[in-house]
């Protein structure tokens, strides 16, 4: 059973209330987009938690934070609130603006919905053409959702999975990563790794997959929707 407990403080959100002290696989995983998605520009965090990301993101774009719990807003600008960025209650669905960002950050999110298809469609739809996407999901093939106990996330996607959502929404796939947190004992997840292991690697499998696409400037149709994994 899924619980929907959005509270703060869950045990699924970060809470530190300053950049430097979120743990640092999280951290990596917004460095990494930062690093690809070009400065100016103005995008959206897709359940932004506390705000960090998007905090960062801010500091060469402007950022329209959305996540489904109001602690969260609350606590994003309380602490992470800068010229450039814009908090909103939002509870999955909403409606996004067509083809109104540059770019689309969305990390450890689409685990957390029920139809993550429709969910990764809405954000593809959101960007303009020649715009973004960086998204990340755990990776079932080193990652099994039953090995973890997580009772936030619906299902984790394997990394072919993950690289088809893109595929299918005839998106460039860009780059893509993989990011290991932590240690397996008897097939479970275990305590997090050092701090030293959570290094992204550029086309290497992990636990997570982080992926940075772009969506073509000539409009292509997406294919059929819903589609189902065959």
């Amino acid at each position: 059973m899924i619980d929907h407990d959005l509270s703060f403080f869950s045990g699924e959100r970060q809470v530190a209330q300053s950049y430097k002290d979120i743990r640092a696989d999280h951290r990596f995983r917004y460095e990494w987009a930062d690093a690809i998605i070009p400065a100016r520009g103005h995008g959206l965090d897709a359940f932004c938690g506390n705000g960090y990301g998007a905090e960062l993101l801010s500091r060469t774009r402007s950022v329209l934070g959305l996540d489904g719990s109001k602690e969260a807003i609350t606590f994003a600008n309380e602490h992470f609130k800068t010229p450039r960025t814009l908090y909103a209650h939002a509870y999955w669905p909403f409606e996004l603006p067509h083809e109104a960002y540059d770019f689309v950050v969305s990390l450890e999110s689409v685990e957390h919905v029920a139809d993550g298809v429709a969910f990764f469609y809405a954000l593809v739809k959101s960007i303009k053409p020649g715009g973004y996407l960086i998204f990340s999901t755990p990776n079932e093939d080193l990652l099994p959702h039953v090995s973890t106990g997580n009772h936030f996330h619906f299902r984790h996607y394997t990394l072919a999975e993950t690289l088809q959502l893109a595929r299918n929404a005839k998106l460039e796939v860009i780059a893509w990563a993989g990011q290991d947190c932590y240690q397996i004992d008897n097939d479970r997840q275990g305590p997090l790794l050092a701090e030293s292991q959570f290094e992204l690697k550029l086309e290497i499998p992990g636990q997570f997959t982080i992926v940075a696409c772009r969506k073509p400037k000539a409009r292509q149709p997406l294919l059929s929707w819903p589609f189902r994994w065959s």
